[in-house]
């Protein structure tokens, strides 16, 4: 049975990640960085970095002026109605 090889992170790789944490998926780093999802991702967590995808500005902007009721799901007018007079 072969043991488990392991590459230790260069100064290189921890740089490339932190400049591609929250704008690429863990699964295109860990692919750039040659390395598998799962060591990637403990790396991160490793250095508190989070691996979460930002929304870009331009999503951002757009969603300001939603109407926040009903989670953005259209409601009929007479399920609106009832919700109406029981809760408010």
């Amino acid at each position: 049975m072969s043991h488990a090889s392991f590459r230790r992170c260069t100064a290189d790789d921890i740089a490339r990640l932190k400049n591609m944490a929250q704008k690429h998926p863990s699964a295109e780093i860990a692919s750039q960085l040659g390395r598998s999802t799962g060591a990637t991702i403990v790396q991160a967590h490793k250095m508190k970095l989070s691996l979460r995808l930002r929304r870009p500005k331009d999503e951002e902007s757009s969603l300001s002026g939603a109407d926040p009721s009903h989670a953005g799901f259209d409601v009929p007018a007479c399920i609106q109605s009832v919700c109406r007079r029981v809760f408010f």
